[in-house]
């Protein structure tokens, strides 16, 4: 018994979940995690500039440190689902894709 409680509890905890959210980046974190050319341009802008990409989840004004950058770096600035873990200050993306409409 002990065993399935432990193989469930692994499970629950390595299971990706879909979070919808922005790509905004480490200096302007939730503050350019919103709809608008200015935000989008200026996430942009700051990358570009060398500060990390981040994830910000609809509803949160965590910004999420990005491992793999190269997943995201067309994303910057875009409203996003992505499919992945939050583990602690970071995400793991494992796929990423431009949430169109709401």
């Amino acid at each position: 018994m002990r065993y399935l409680v432990l193989l469930m509890l692994t499970v629950g905890v390595s299971a990706a979940a879909e979070m919808k959210g922005y790509i905004s980046d480490a200096a302007c974190g939730w503050n350019n995690a919103r709809p608008g050319k200015e935000a989008k341009e200026c996430a942009q802008k700051c990358v570009k500039g060398g500060w990390d990409p981040v994830f910000v989840r609809d509803g949160d004004f965590n910004a999420y440190k990005i491992p793999d950058k190269a997943k995201v770096m067309a994303f910057v600035g875009e409203r996003v689902v992505v499919t992945g873990k939050i583990e602690g200050d970071r995400v793991t993306v494992q796929g990423i894709r431009k949430l169109v409409g709401k």
